[in-house]
């Protein structure tokens, strides 16, 4: 009964804090592309459409799993204009998107706390991860269905693997197989799932001995063995993925941005996304890369977080094994999308940590709940502040879905939160222009036109 009610409670965090996302509309960032003007999801379910999504390039990878359930909101909730044009609803396209998130938040809770035992924790973890603003992306942005869809089923993937070590069988370790390869149709953000796994193996599962010797390389062997499938699944996704990209023209050249930019991005995207992990200010949909303009400060703050937090990590793994997962974890799922293969005009995204934030959950509650047990004068304080957090969080995620209601709003709040760019001047100028408002759009082209111009040579800016 306690665990319904959390559930509810859970449920209900989600539901407030996202209460906003009902009056939303479509808004003029790939979702022209993937739904309001891609006729094979228009037209809901039909035969050619059904074809369609598994050979369709108009997304930068194969994801037909998210391409049905565009196809589902549209089946079910769109009507017809006069014309005979199916509209397509925005509040089932973002109802959608809540929904999978919810069940991601509940799946969330649940997983951990079938694994870990630690309902409090687990809880929290969970709440977090419902209420971070940061997740707002994932959420309030229709054609990013694809991450909601693709971490649910690699939650499921991971309770399908705990299942499995219950009763090891060949039937069980299909079923997990099939719930991965759904997370990779949906996206493939969870490339490195199976490193995943690893990590779980030593904490909470316990299936390693971390004493050493030769016991531990021989373990470590077996589990790596026994991933191989999954490892081959993830190769021939991100071949895939290469593929499709190459053929697109998505992936920067490194002619574009250098490695040593690229580099120097990464290190300062790792600073980044966890100093706004703890902070979350100035979000917003678009950050522009600096390609050779990266700040030497920035930087050198990543790298020390990232070397230090490893190091103690590492250090730690005998005493604090949750530390050590759930921070490489983090590090590591987000390695594929921190801007080493660049893709893109975004130095960084909110969108990329909804999956790897589960891992720094983990690391920053268990890392609390330790030192309150340690010190048992903290655990009221403890308590408030986890409150407090929570219902702070979910005002800056109510106020952040508001960004996302529509196209000018959101990118006229990019350029307000600071990060200005030209793609945000040049879709407010289309947006102004489709309304006959010259004054606007000559303004917003000429800006675009300004940072353009910057970019490409940076040591002679424009009078």
């Amino acid at each position: 009964m306690r665990n319904l009610f959390l559930f509810g409670v859970l449920s209900a965090l989600a539901v407030a804090a996202y209460a906003p996302l009902w009056d939303n509309d479509f808004v003029d960032f790939d979702d022209e592309n993937y739904l309001t003007r891609n006729p094979h999801v228009k037209e809901g379910f039909t035969s050619s459409g059904f074809s369609w999504v598994w050979t369709v390039d108009v997304a930068p990878y194969w994801m037909p799993l998210t391409w049905l359930s565009f196809q589902f909101d549209a089946h079910w909730f769109a009507r017809r204009s006069p014309e005979g044009e199916a509209i397509l609803s925005p509040a089932a396209a973002h109802g959608q998107n809540f929904f999978w998130h919810t069940a991601n938040v509940c799946l969330l809770f649940g997983l951990l706390r079938r694994m870990t035992g630690r309902v409090e924790r687990s809880f929290l973890v969970a709440a977090l991860f419902a209420v971070h603003p940061m997740h707002v992306e994932s959420v309030a942005w229709a054609a990013e269905r694809k991450d909601v869809l693709s971490v649910f089923f690699g939650l499921l993937t991971l309770a399908a693997y705990f299942y499995y070590l219950q009763t090891p069988n060949w039937r069980r370790y299909v079923t997990m197989a099939a719930a991965y390869v759904l997370s990779l149709s949906a996206k493939p953000m969870l490339l490195t799932l199976p490193f995943v796994l690893l990590l779980l193996d030593g904490w909470p599962l316990g299936r390693t001995n971390l004493k050493g010797g030769p016991s531990i390389r021989q373990r470590l062997g077996q589990l790596l063995l026994e991933k191989m499938p999954l490892f081959l699944l993830a190769a021939i996704f991100a071949g895939a993925t290469l593929d499709s990209r190459s053929n697109r023209g998505s992936i920067v050249s490194l002619d574009a941005i250098s490695l040593p930019s690229r580099m120097a991005n990464a290190l300062a995207g790792y600073g980044w996304y966890l100093g706004t992990t703890f902070c979350p200010r100035r979000l917003c949909a678009l950050y522009p890369h600096p390609g050779s303009n990266w700040s030497l400060t920035a930087v050198l703050a990543g790298a020390a977080a990232l070397a230090s937090i490893s190091l103690v990590a590492w250090r730690s793994v005998r005493r604090r094994p949750w530390l050590f997962v759930g921070w490489f974890w983090f590090i590591g799922t987000l390695l594929p999308v921190v801007g080493l293969a660049q893709g893109g005009k975004q130095a960084w995204a909110d969108r990329f940590c909804y999956w790897p934030h589960i891992g720094l959950f983990v690391a920053v509650v268990w890392t609390a709940a330790e030192l309150c047990q340690k010190y048992t004068s903290l655990v009221f304080v403890s308590r408030f502040a986890s409150i407090l957090g929570i219902l702070l969080l979910s005002v800056l995620t109510y106020r952040q879905v508001g960004v996302w209601r529509d196209t000018p709003t959101l990118w006229q709040h990019a350029l307000d939160s600071g990060w200005e760019s030209d793609q945000a001047h040049e879709r407010l100028a289309r947006h102004y222009s489709l309304r006959g408002r010259k004054e606007e759009t000559n303004y917003h082209l000429q800006h675009a036109v300004r940072l353009q111009f910057q970019r490409l040579y940076p040591s002679s800016p424009p009078k």
